[in-house]
């Protein structure tokens, strides 16, 4: 998410049209984002993994802004680190191009049974 030229990382709760009565009172309407926020990422901590551990804390601030300030779609992945300064919390790492192969993780493929490990009698369908 891109705003005042800075990128924030933010959960999208829902998209919805945004209706204005125009100048020449014609309706106009927005595309918005309804996200909740992140905090920046942990600084030492992306430091130390030369800039691969981007890990954030889920804010509890909302904003509505125009979907065009959307820059990407990333996963946050939930995962609880010690940071370098020896705390330990609940936090999200930022995941880049997922891709669809996540969305068939512990489903067999039938279509390749030879390179399918033997399940045994557990039924998958």
């Amino acid at each position: 998410l891109r705003l005042d030229g800075q990128i924030h990382y933010g959960e999208v709760i829902y998209f919805t049209r945004l209706a204005n009565l125009g100048a020449d009172d014609e309706w106009q309407y927005t595309n918005v984002a309804v996200l909740e926020l992140f905090s920046p990422p942990d600084e030492e901590l992306l430091e130390l993994s030369s800039g691969t551990v981007v890990s954030c804390i889920q804010l509890d601030e909302i904003i509505v802004t125009d979907v065009k300030n959307i820059a990407s779609v990333v996963a946050m992945i939930p995962h609880k680190p010690t940071l370098p300064s020896g705390v330990t919390e609940d936090r999200f790492f930022m995941l880049e191009k997922p891709g669809l192969d996540i969305s068939t993780l512990g489903v067999r493929d039938d279509g390749h049974e030879e390179d399918q490990e033997d399940l045994g009698d557990v039924n998958v369908e």
